[in-house]
């Protein structure tokens, strides 16, 4: 205990403790200090230059064992000369003195190397200049470094001859392991490398130090040892100019400087420490004297500081019995009863801030169950909230101080759960187990509660929900307690009271009051909203503008009661026949509004206001008699129509009012170009279900040429729909129109009838001619009939099935190729050919090209129309020529309309064309004009040179 207090004293945070406590420390710091200093100065000299003579010595020794090697070397090497010198080869002498001083040798003479013992070294030897062939001549031994700065090893030269060095050189490079040794001589913790003439690293035995050893030999003043990057040094010089022929080597002895210091560093450390438990026997001892008067009156200070900073919990620890220590218990007692009353008024404003901003009850429950937990941690708080919608259902939060999130538990509450809580309005004491005890008490039971204490919480006289403290024993709820308990109960209350007036506020302030439905409020919020989703996600929305016909008349007849109940009615109805995502508002009298959500077109909105006037033109039954109304509806789209909600609803109420001008009971979209096509298209689909009982289709004829010479090979058959008010209507228009509408089932096959027949008869009438092509649409390929259409046509004609040619497009194939590729060899057996129309602008697959049983090619006219001039063009075009005479198609150019285009397309030998240049489409009396008049129709072109490229 008494080295606790010791350690505790050490903390001193008083200005005059330090004080006091850092003068001591000083007194015995500054003496200690200057003496380690001057013995670390003297130690660090001594080990330095003993270190360094280390170093010399053996720099030297490696040195004289250097220059021994090389010697050693000279003598084998001359010995192998003499063998020469007697005609004495290598083979006949044995080579293990030469393998472990040499790694290989060559006899070199009049520039030419001869190897002579040892592998081959991949490269030239070193070459033997002037200055060396001088020593040589001096029957001395030369000395050669590897060209470049290599590391490999060093090699000698010995004349055969000296007095005729040109004759002949023995050269021998030096085993590394021989020359610069095996390291086992090298001091322990010592690094030695040589190096020749510029700093030039021969040899390390650490390759990490060689560019340390470089610096050290480039510093060098004659063998004195220097120090470089932290490294203690020394350096000899190994002299072979006289002996070797070559520049001296320098010889450089390296050893880590932290290495050299560490018994230096050991001695520190020692010194350190002994240095440190001087200082803290000192500061132990201040530490005692100071702490005795000091530390409590820091203590107290900490103490008042924290209750400054709302820290209520943290006593002050002082055990004494003097006047710190009454003063320290007066002050911890008056810092408990602060901190309560603040968490009290703190738990209390967060309820409230939760009831004026986020306003959510389990949020608040949670607060008060957090709240008398930190008061009663071994408590069970129960919170019960009543469903002010149905009163019968309620839900029980239960909450322990371990729980992470309350238990919510669903109760159905009976008349004697209700009754009984009306009885505890200012709090009553339960036992759980009790049978008569509400349930919402007896579950506390579950959690190890025996006692219960429990107050009401009412909202306009009337149970909204009760606040239970569960305990296992009812002495350890205090006064304190139950009084927060019920500020708590209140808060609660408060919070019922303002989410019931929010709601009801929401719901006045967003829907109609007579008949529930959205007002323009929540109109223009949702339409708001709508119209960014629809931004976003590309759909269209709808706003339907609805007033209701002949109400005013209704209302005066049945009074305001029954109107009243009209416009509920037709409330009902309009909400009954809308989607959920939709939005059915009454903007005020009779007048409704309808907001279509996620629609892919207009015609959603025009089908949904059939719907709308077909419900308000039954009948209402009010006040036992029967009323009939109807409406008119204007209609808007967004974006066609508004991309604001002011826009969109102003577009709608014009239409809408168009609508009743037009005679009411209808609805008119607000766009006027709409509505125009809206009446053109029923006009269209009328009189186009009558065009053929009226002969008002004709088929006309575009012919197809050779382009070789001109000939007329064959014709498209083109439809046409001549109309008595109407005139020449597109087929552009009312083709896809049949289609959509289903006539071309009919169409097709009278097209193709007629088509059969008129062929029958120019044959019978002597024509040359070659085929006719029909146009087939995917929908007489998806109906199935197209193979019995044909062969009905042909029978009926007499037409042989070689002279007939079906069309079809490439967007026919996207929808099912199988299929489609299944009816063309059905068609092929019959003998009718078959063209790919529009190639190039539709599928354009090269696999199910090479499978489909096509004769024809034919290119489409947006490509033939930019030649010659567009380069892209014309590489398409020939390459669509060049593919389809690949696969033997045949090839049709389609849109030919200049002479150049149709020189162009001879030149890359296409086969046939058709297009204005040649023929407009034309009746059949006028093609067979063409065809007894000339079978030229191309005369120029065939005469005229092919253009170029």
């Amino acid at each position: 205990m008494a080295m606790k207090r010791l350690v505790q004293g050490t903390f001193l945070r008083s200005a005059v403790a330090r004080r006091v406590f850092f003068l001591f420390l000083l007194s015995a710091f500054i003496p200690a200090a200057l003496l380690a200093v001057l013995s670390y100065g003297h130690v660090r000299s001594v080990v330095s230059e003993y270190t360094l003579r280390q170093l010399a010595q053996a720099g030297s020794a490696h040195t004289r064992a250097l220059y021994d090697r090389l010697l050693g070397a000279h003598f084998i090497l001359n010995a192998n000369v003499a063998q020469i010198r007697r005609g004495v080869t290598f083979a006949n002498t044995d080579p293990f003195a030469l393998k472990q001083v040499f790694r290989r040798t060559y006899l070199v003479a009049h520039d030419q190397a001869v190897l002579r013992f040892g592998q081959p070294l991949g490269a030239d030897p070193p070459r033997i200049d002037a200055r060396t062939a001088l020593h040589l001549a001096k029957a001395e031994v030369a000395l050669l470094l590897p060209p470049g700065r290599s590391t490999e090893p060093p090699w000698l030269a010995v004349a055969i001859d000296p007095a005729q060095v040109a004759k002949g050189v023995l050269i021998a490079e030096l085993e590394p392991a021989y020359v610069w040794g095996d390291g086992e001589e090298i001091s322990y913790q010592t690094d030695i490398c040589v190096l020749a003439e510029g700093a030039m690293v021969l040899y390390c035995s650490n390759d990490n130090v060689s560019s340390t050893a470089s610096s050290v030999a480039l510093h060098r003043v004659d063998s004195h040892s220097v120090t470089v990057n932290d490294w203690l040094s020394a350096t000899s010089v190994l002299f072979l100019k006289a002996k070797f022929g070559a520049a001296d080597w320098t010889i450089v002895s390296l050893r880590p400087g932290g290495l050299a210091m560490a018994s230096l560093t050991q001695l520190s450390r020692t010194y350190l420490g002994v240095t440190l438990l001087t200082l803290l026997l000192v500061a132990l001892l201040s530490v005692v004297q100071i702490r005795r008067t000091l530390v409590p009156l820091e203590r107290l200070i900490e103490g008042t500081q924290r209750i400054a900073r709302e820290n209520y919990k943290q006593p002050v620890p002082v055990e004494r019995d003097d006047e710190f220590g009454q003063l320290a218990r007066s002050l911890n007692g008056m810092a408990r009863r602060v901190g309560q009353q603040m968490d009290a008024l703190r738990a209390l404003s967060g309820i409230d801030q939760e009831i004026l901003s986020h306003l959510d009850i389990q949020q608040i429950v949670e607060l008060v169950q957090a709240r008398l937990l930190a008061l009663l941690p071994k408590a069970v708080v129960c919170v019960l909230v009543v469903d002010h919608q149905l009163p019968d259902l309620g839900t029980a939060y239960l909450q322990r101080t371990n729980d992470a999130l309350p238990t919510k538990v669903a109760l159905q509450l009976d008349s004697q759960d209700l009754a009984s809580c009306v009885r505890y309005r200012d709090g009553a004491w339960l036992a759980v187990t009790e049978p008569d005890v509400p349930r919402f008490v007896a579950i506390t039971a579950d959690l190890g509660a025996a006692h219960c204490f429990v107050i009401s919480i009412f909202w306009r006289n009337e149970v909204c929900g009760a606040l239970g403290i569960g305990v296992a024993d009812r002495t350890e709820v205090t006064p304190e307690l139950i009084e927060q308990a019920h500020d708590l109960a209140k808060r609660v209350g408060v919070a019922f009271a303002a989410l019931a007036r929010e709601a009801e506020l929401v719901l006045r302030a967003h829907h109609d009051d007579l008949t529930g439905l959205a007002n323009r409020a929540l109109l223009s919020e949702r339409l708001r909203q709508e119209l960014t989703r629809a931004r976003r996600t590309g759909k269209q929305l709808a706003l339907l503008f609805l007033d209701l016909d002949r109400f005013k008349s209704v209302n005066d007849t049945l009074g305001h009661a029954g109107g009243d109940q009209l416009l509920r009615i037709a409330a009902d109805r309009l909400s009954d026949c809308v989607r959920e995502c939709d939005t059915v508002a009454r903007l005020g009298g009779d007048e409704f509004v309808v907001l279509l959500t996620d629609l892919n077109n207009p015609q959603q909105a025009a089908k949904l206001a059939s719907q709308v006037l077909a419900l308000l033109s039954e009948p209402f039954q009010i006040a036992g008699s029967h009323c009939f109304l109807g409406a008119s509806i204007g209609v808007s789209v967004f974006p066609d129509d508004g991309s604001t909600p002011e826009e969109l609803l102003k577009q709608a109420d014009i239409a809408m009012y168009r609508a009743k001008a037009a005679g009411r009971g209808r609805f008119v979209f607000f766009e006027e170009s709409m509505n125009v096509a809206q009446r053109e298209q029923a006009v269209m689909e009328y009189e186009l279900h009558l065009a053929i009982s009226r002969n008002q289709f004709t088929v006309n004829y575009q012919p197809r040429v050779d382009l070789r010479d001109g000939r007329l090979l064959g014709a498209e058959a083109l439809l046409r729909w001549q109309h008595p008010v109407l005139g020449a209507v597109s087929p552009a228009v009312f083709i896809p129109l049949a289609e959509n509408i289903g006539l071309i089932d009919s169409i097709g096959p009278w097209v193709l009838r007629q088509v059969c027949m008129q062929m029958t008869a120019w044959q019978t009438a002597g024509y040359a001619f070659g085929t006719i092509a029909v146009n087939v649409s995917g929908r007489q390929f998806r109906s199935g009939d197209l193979v019995a259409q044909v062969k009905s046509a042909l029978a009926s004609t007499g037409l042989m099935p070689h002279s007939l040619e079906l069309e079809v497009t490439e967007g026919v194939l996207i929808e099912d190729v199988d299929s489609v590729i299944d009816v063309l060899c059905q068609l092929k057996k019959i003998g009718v050919s078959v063209a790919l129309d529009d190639f190039g602008t539709g599928y354009s697959s090269m696999a199910y090209l090479r499978r489909l049983p096509i004769d024809v090619l034919k290119i489409d006219q947006s490509f033939v129309r930019d030649l010659p001039h567009d380069e892209d063009a014309c590489n398409m075009v020939r390459a669509i020529i060049a593919m389809a005479h690949a696969l033997h198609k045949s090839v049709v150019a389609e849109g030919v309309e200049t002479l150049v285009q149709a020189n162009l397309l001879r030149s890359w030998n296409c086969n046939e064309a058709q297009g204005y240049y040649f023929s407009r489409p034309v009746t059949a009396a006028t093609l067979e004009t063409l065809m007894s008049t000339t079978m030229m129709l191309a005369n120029e072109q065939a005469s005229a040179p092919p253009p170029p490229g």
